[in-house]
This record gives C-alpha cells, structure tokens and sequence, in this order.
C-alpha cells in the first residue's frame, strides 16, 4: 500500500488489492469512512504485502504481478498497465470553501477502437455504451439495476466505489473521454487489467462477488399465482401441474397472502380467509394436515412475495437506537404512555433483523421470496437511516443490504440456499440473490437488460414470461431461470388453449431436459464470473458488428437463442438447427422460421458436448441414473459439474466435476471423445452417471472404440444420430476414452 500526501492535505492511498486488481482512494482525518459498499463487506478489499512501493518526487510506483500504477502528483494523473494493457487517468476531488467535500471526478483517455460495457440495468436500448451518457440511480422500471462498473474490449475495467447518484459519459461530449462525475462522495474506485472482457469480468466478480449458485429447484419452473387466488386453489394449481404433464417446481404466491394488504411490517400473518391456519397450532405449523405439507407431497416449493421499508442499516451497523440518559429525579409521571421514547419510524425495531420475522414462514415451508420493488425503487428524502445516515447515500445501496441479509439470514436459520430474488439491483447483488426485470413483462426490452447485467458480473437474471404468445414463452423458457407471473391475470398453461398449452409443456420439458447443461452453465458464472445469458459481444469479442445484435445470445458455451426478431446472425463455424437437425454455415445472417410450435430460434455451435436427462415432473428430489450426451461434431470440451443442491457446500470445494471433451481428426476421419475421471465430492454423493452417448452426424460410424474394445453402436437415421452407451463403471474411476471412426 502507498500513502501520497497531496499538496491540498489529502492523502491518496494506492492498493495492490489482487493480481491486476488496484484500488485508489482518497482520505482525510476528518471524513475518513468508507463507501457503504466497503463498509458492509460488499466489495472485497485488502492490501497484498508483497506490492513493492517505490517513491519519486515526480513519479512513484506501486507495482504488483507485473503490473504497475505510476502517479503524476502534479496532474493527478495515474497510469496503471501490465503487460496486456495499459489506461492513463486523471482525478479531481472537489472541495467546497468550507472544505467539504463537493464529490469527485474521474477521466480516461479512450482510443479510437474501443468499446464500452457494463453499468448494468440502467438502459434498455442498448448494450455496447460508448457514446452514452449514464444516471446512475435506482428507480422504478427506468433503471432497476444501475451499476458503477464499465469494461472496455481492449481489457480493463472500472467499478466507482460510490453509492452516490453518479453519471457515466461514455464519450458522448468529448469521444476521447470518458468521464465519471459525482456530486458527493470521496474519490474510491478499483481498477481491473483482465486483458479481455472475460478476464476482466472475472476480476470484477473476484472484487464485487461471483454470482451466486441457486438452488437446483430454481432452475426449473416457478410459477405466480394469481393473487385472488387461496389454498386451495394453489394446491389445485399443483394438482394441474402434475396432471398435465408440465414440469414445475416453485409455486409462488403475491401480496394476497397477507393479512394486510401489502404489510411492509414485522407483523405479518397469513390471510385468514384464504389460508387459514387453526389457531389454536403455533405459527409456525407445517405438519401433514397443511396446504404446507400437500405442497411438499407433490414435489412443489413455496415462494413467498415480500414488500420492505425496514430500516435495514441498524443491522449492518450492528448498533440499537439510544435513548435519553438525562436524569429528571423527582419528576412525577401520571400518564404512563409519556413514559417511552418515540421513534418516528413506526416499522423497524432497532436491534432485531428484519430476517428474525420471517423464520416462522421458514418453518411453514417458504424456501423462494419475491423481493417487490414497492419502497425500494422510491426516494425516502425525510429519513435518516440508522440514525445517522441520508438518503442520497443509502438509496442505491439499499437493494444489495435487502438481499445480503434476506441471503445470510435464510443460510444461517436453515443451512441451505433459497431462491431469494428482486427486481432492484446494484454492485455486489449477484453474490446474493437473483432478479427479474420488474414489472416490465417478457417483451425484446427485458433481454437487451439481462444481457446488459450479464455484462455487469450478474447472471442469475430473468423476466416476467409472456406465455400468450410461443415467442414469450421460448424466450422466456430459454433464460438463466424462469418464471410465469400469474399477479392479476390467468395465464396458467391450461388456460392458455391447445396450441399455446402445447407448446408451453414442449417448453418446460425442454427445460427440464436441459437441467445438467443449465446447472453446469450456473456453476461457471459461480466460479468465472462468465453469465449465463451472455450477449454475443461478451461471447465473440472480436466482432464489434455484433454489438447492435441484442435478440440472440448465448445461452451457456454452446446454444445460441434467437428472440423476438426473424434475422438471426451465426458466428464463424458450423451450427446445428436444435429443432430440424439442419447444418448451417456460420459467418452469416438470414429470415430465419421456426417450426410449428417453437417460438424462435435455438442453435448448437459445432463441439458442444449437450448433457440431457429425461424430463421429471419437478427436479426436487430427481436424479436420473443416466444422462445422454449429445455430440455435435468438432473440437469442444464441457465440464459437468454435481453437487447436493441444496447448500453452500459448493463454497468449500463440495462438489464434483466430470470433464467431458471432444476433438475432430480431419487427417484420420475420426472424433475422439475423452470423459474425465469424476473428480471431487460431497457429502452422500450418489453413484456417477451412465451415459447415452448421441452423436450427430449424417454419417453412420464405421466403428467405435471404448478404452480401445469395440462398442456396439446403433444409427437412427430418421434423428441422424449414432447412440452407444459408457457405463458409469468404465469412466468414474479413471476416466475413458472413446474413438469414433466414419
């Protein structure tokens, strides 16, 4: 770490924080506080010991793993560069005549070539932002998600340690420049040298959070109920659910389940009329007369939905409200309701979390809540949080402490992960919770914003699906997780008619299918930082054309989703038509028409490994004993990754990982497919899988070889497809290795 005093008394403090990773900041002794995103242990920091400072009147350094921050103090300039890439800076903290602060500015120089990402959900008309100008600052449907962090496609990033409404000139005044300018706040930001945007994403979450892993359950189907709706009707939902074939595994329910409409309080009850609990059972009652018991007799998890204007910083203050000390001996109190203090906010009770009220709905069964933008989306410009802090400061970061603290409260009374997820968002959301697009539908808007999270280190993003139409329904089906809002309409699959009923049951079950590869794709983001949903400038970087194209993207390594648009642009390479099994060429655009009953396009680049199970009515409590894995012909390589499904042990290295590879020998005509030996555990880990191996090929294989004994193999040609099968028994120990010839 290197202190600078500057000549107007501030002192600059410089940190080697990780491996291409600096934090700069500016202090003083009398307003020396960290950003509440520090304060709280939402950002990571920290000083590595061995960064070697070396001090110069002109141009200290401060140099770590090869890369550098040399300082102009004159200019206030910095330079930070590896052997990748290389920015230069310029800063400014402002101060009033009365020596308070009057915020900070921050310049980069930018080059011709370069474009911008990231900031979250703060625009929904674009992905690529040089050129725009930014507000930084939570607000309903306009900006759910802002977030201080922009990257650029020659390799660094920047995420602005401020929960201060800020804005972002991304080159819109002066092209050269990009500006950050905050009118309150001291002068904090990190700055990342990934040499690319996956890199330097991958920096970003080590700071902000990797996105959190969900529960299995929450990567199926969570479906709404209408908020008329009781118990009895959810458990007839369930019912019809399971009667009619479509997989669901998450039943959630709106404000209607409250006592008191919309009860912001920490004295909520269920609705007695229309789930009513016998009295005379404590509250927290979930034995196998309940709606709670019926629902987990049929594979379902309860979601609950949640309004919050609890003052949330008292907790992360880890302070109570004091109280007046003054002695009044001899005083005579007559009216004993003059006896205690008042406090003006009637809803939180300093010194008990918010999480403590909702154990007791624990206990009933909820294991999901919906976190309403209700009061998190609005100014609160008359309230003092904690007693001590504003709103200006607070607003922003609000979001993140309601869904750190709904996350760690839920672990630490159960255990276990839940689905917790909000429509409001900011730096540090994704290690907590998961969210969808607020009340904004399921329309092309919603995309363009999940991909812009997925460009801003949060993954677990979905929308409100439009299952009146096929094109909601695929798009929405085809996300990092899925849900279908009932609120106020009836858009359950048997009322939607035979078509649409159809088609959302090919959907679910697709979905269902497709568990293995969306799981592995989640625990990727968990580990790299890499979203699921990623928008083609994330996954081909090269191709600055591809920023316009905001109505496909990448679903994990290998799928390509089309939505809402009938032009559909394939990268370089040979992909495959999922519905049609047709070849096509990359490096192309064309009008693309799904069949009958799909809702968009859905392509498979050449080399994906797709692991597939049979389709279960829900994936609580399901395991096939064996996988199918399908191979598209190429070079490719795919990491199957297992765990409990429940808990944080993933955290702690409690998982297992099968590496799953292919490779195409132009010069023998053959494909090698190799599986790796199953690495890893985790507490009662089951037997490993057997697979069903499918490969798509227009060619009957010659031969095939398993450890180099020949298989038997059977060609389908109405699906083109060579299928064999590798017992579990040939691989989990020591791996196995399968030639293909034609």
């Amino acid at each position: 770490m290197a202190d600078i005093r500057l000549s107007n008394g501030r002192s600059l403090t410089v940190q080697a924080v990780l491996p291409d990773v600096f934090r700069v900041r500016f202090s003083d002794a009398e307003s020396d506080r960290e950003s509440m995103l520090t304060r709280y242990g939402i950002l990571k920091t920290g000083d590595h010991p061995d960064a070697v400072w070396q001090e110069s009147d002109s141009r200290p350094t401060l140099s770590y793993c090869g890369a550098t921050v040399e300082l102009d103090p004159s200019e206030c300039r910095l330079t930070v560069a590896n052997e990748k890439v290389k920015i230069c800076l310029q800063f400014t903290q402002r101060l009033a005549k009365n020596g308070l602060d009057q915020g900070f500015a921050i310049t980069l120089d930018l080059d011709e070539t370069e474009r911008l990402f990231g900031l979250g959900d703060e625009t929904r008309t674009m992905v690529m932002k040089r050129g725009h100008k930014a507000d930084l600052w939570q607000a309903n449907v306009s900006c759910y998600g802002p977030i201080p962090y922009v990257m650029s496609s020659r390799g660094w990033g920047l995420l602005v340690n401020c929960t201060y409404r800020h804005t972002y000139d991304l080159g819109a005044e002066d092209p050269s420049r990009l500006l950050v300018d905050s009118p309150k706040g001291l002068l904090d930001f990190y700055v990342f040298l990934g040499g690319t945007l996956s890199s330097t994403l991958n920096l970003y979450t080590d700071i902000a959070g990797k996105p959190l892993l969900l529960p299995k359950a929450a990567y199926g189907l969570t479906f709404v109920c209408n908020e008329e709706e009781g118990a009895r009707e959810l458990l007839e939902n369930c019912r019809d659910f399971r009667r009619e074939g479509i997989p669901c595994d998450i039943m959630g329910l709106e404000p209607g389940w409250m006592e008191t409409h919309y009860d912001f309080s920490v004295n909520k009850k269920w609705d007695p009329t229309r789930f009513y609990i016998p009295h005379w059972n404590p509250d927290n009652q979930s034995g196998p007369w309940t709606f709670f018991a019926s629902l987990r007799r049929m594979g379902f998890q309860l979601s609950l939905w949640l309004c919050n204007d609890y003052d949330l910083l008292w907790e992360e203050e880890k302070e109570e409200q004091t109280r007046s000390t003054r002695d009044f001996s001899g005083a005579a109190i007559n009216d004993a309701h003059l006896s205690q203090a008042i406090y003006m906010d009637t809803i939180t009770k300093p010194g008990e979390p918010w999480f403590e009220h909702l154990k007791k709905f624990v206990d009933n069964g909820a294991s999901a809540f919906k976190l309403d933008g209700a009061n998190q989306t609005l100014e609160h410009p008359d309230r003092l949080w904690a007693g001590k802090y504003f709103d200006d400061e607070v607003h922003n970061v609000y979001p993140v402490l309601y869904g750190k603290q709904m996350k760690e409260g839920y672990a630490a009374y159960t255990g276990k992960r839940a689905l917790i997820y909000s429509a409001c968002m900011y730096a540090g959301t994704q290690r907590y919770c998961a969210t969808w697009a607020g009340d904004t539908g399921g329309g092309y808007e919603t995309l363009v914003s999940i991909l812009n999270l997925g460009l801003s280190g949060h993954s677990n993003a979905t929308c409100d699906m439009e299952a009146n139409t096929v094109e909601g329904i695929h798009y929405g089906s085809l996300l990092p997780w899925t849900q279908l809002l009932g609120w106020r309409n009836w858009l359950h699959p048997w009322f939607l008619g035979d078509g649409l009923e159809e088609a959302f049951r090919y959907y679910t079950r697709l979905r269902s299918s497709l568990f293995w590869y969306l799981y592995s794709a989640a625990y990727e983001a968990a580990f790299t930082g890499m979203p699921m949903a990623r928008a083609l400038s994330l996954a081909y970087p090269d191709r600055p054309a591809y920023d316009s194209i905001m109505t496909e993207y990448m679903l994990g390594r290998s799928l390509l989703v089309g939505a809402f648009d009938s032009t559909i642009t394939l990268p370089d390479g040979t992909w495959t038509d999922f519905w049609t099994g047709e070849e096509c060429d990359g490096n192309t655009s064309f009008s693309y028409t799904p069949p009958e009953n799909r809702g968009g396009a859905l392509f498979v680049k050449a080399g994906a490994i797709l692991p597939l199970q049979d389709w279960a009515p829900c994936l609580t409590g399901y395991r096939p004993k064996q996988l199918t894995l399908h191979l598209y012909p190429g070079d490719g390589e795919f990491p199957l990754y297992e765990d409990d499904g429940e808990t944080y042990g993933y955290q702690q290295g409690e998982y297992a990982i099968t590496s799953l590879r292919q490779s195409w020998m132009a010069e023998e005509n053959e494909l090698l497919f190799s599986i790796g030996k199953r690495a890893g555990s985790w507490p009662g880990m089951p037997e490993a899988f057997s697979f069903r191996i499918a490969v798509h090929t227009k060619t009957p294989p010659k031969w095939v070889l398993l450890d180099g004994e020949p298989v038997s193999c059977h060609y389908e040609d109405a699906t083109h497809t060579a299928q064999f099968s590798v017992p579990a028994g040939a691989y989990a120990d020591s791996g196995a290795v399968v030639r293909i010839g034609f």
